[in-house]
């Protein structure tokens, strides 16, 4: 599996830990039903608003980038975000790019102008599958405004930039690639042209992913590039969307200063992650004195075990509980189910059932990511 990482110009905020807690809580459920995963985040250190921050400190892009990236995987670990094998740096898949570039100009879904390449999204016929859009609704929502282009839903592979602090050279000049060509420069090397899982927040529906599946589609042949795509809702705050241009962004080391990584990671497991959810540091306070609770009944139930509970067999107890996970990855159910775990067990005085539950409930609070007997 690969999601969406962050483009590395500030701190992460909360709403990007939305989206990787409840990944990091896909691939942890994924390994507890016994598959071997493979889970990449790509760090996209490409990018203007890079070279701006850097500049604005004196510094380089490539010192600028690598401090916010730094930043970011020990910002994730301490969210507890455990299920990452690997952050692939964009800088280093440059020569896998232009490669990809060439691939995609010589089966002639892509055409250079000037210095300029563009994939023809004409040779694409089903493009706009992902976003259910049709080519007249892609039209009213050009991104790339220019007059060198053939077709207004057409998008930049590679762009010339002489002049950039950030360039690379290429067969078509001195340039940097475009953003999407980015990720498949990392996919298709790291994952080859199929892989099961890409997940991102919703806003990168169209045209980013539409446009990554047209790359890796076009030049391998191969569909589909990617079995499943799965979307989180977006994160607000006072009802606007959350992010760093809208100036309205809670950072992940501040939230961190006030509540603990399970409690927001409860927090944003609680809503499903397909909808669009509210950042309330008011229901997050509210959240934290439900889950001391919840810990202290839990450890009377750890102290009331067996000293190391070993089970055999199927633990029944724990079905409800990944009957939601198996439902679209229902956390909010999950976490009913949880919280329904330690009250029954609450209640045992059975030393066997009280492993049974106790069991159950480490399994359980492994998957969410949370530390409830702790």
């Amino acid at each position: 599996m690969l999601v969406c990482g962050p483009t590395v110009q500030n701190y992460m905020h909360v709403g990007h830990a939305r989206t990787d807690i409840f990944f990091d809580t896909v691939a942890r459920y994924l390994g507890y039903l016994g598959y071997k995963v493979t889970f990449l985040m790509n760090i996209t250190d490409i990018d203007d608003s890079i070279v701006k921050g850097a500049q604005a400190e004196n510094m380089t892009p490539d010192a600028y980038s690598h401090k916010f990236a730094n930043a970011f995987i020990h910002d994730i670990a301490r969210l507890n975000v455990t299920t990452i094998t690997k952050y692939p740096r964009v800088s280093d898949y440059i020569p896998n790019m232009i490669k990809e570039v060439e691939g995609l100009i010589a089966k002639g879904h892509a055409y250079v102008v000037g210095g300029d390449v563009y994939l023809d999204t004409t040779t694409v016929p089903d493009f706009g599958g992902l976003s259910h859009l049709s080519a007249e609704e892609l039209t009213l929502r050009p991104i790339e405004i220019t007059p060198k282009k053939r077709h207004l839903t057409d998008f930049t592979l590679w762009r010339s930039a002489p002049d950039a602090i950030q360039r690379w050279e290429s067969p078509w000049g001195v340039g940097k690639p475009g953003w999407h060509i980015q990720d498949t420069g990392v996919s298709l090397t790291e994952l080859g042209p199929q892989y099961d899982i890409h997940g991102g927040a919703r806003e990168l529906v169209y045209p980013h992913h539409e446009s990554l599946i047209a790359e890796a589609e076009s030049l391998t042949g191969e569909k589909p590039y990617v079995k499943f795509w799965m979307h989180t809702g977006l994160l607000t705050l006072a009802e606007r969307k959350m992010s760093k241009s809208e100036g309205n962004s809670v950072l992940v080391r501040e939230a961190l200063s006030k509540f603990g990584a399970s409690q927001l990671r409860l927090y944003f497991l609680l809503s499903h992650y397909r909808e669009d959810m509210e950042y309330d540091e008011t229901k997050l306070g509210h959240l934290d004195e439900e889950f001391w609770r919840l810990k202290e009944k839990a450890k009377k139930i750890k102290e009331g075990s067996s000293a190391y509970p070993v089970l055999d067999g199927h633990n029944l107890l724990l079905d409800p509980f990944t009957e939601a996970m198996d439902d679209d990855f229902n956390t909010p159910q999950a976490i009913a189910r949880l919280i329904r775990l330690v009250e029954e067990g609450a209640a045992q005085t059975l030393v066997k059932r009280l492993d049974a539950y106790c069991d159950s409930i480490s399994k359980a609070s492994a998957i969410l990511g949370v530390s409830v007997f702790d």
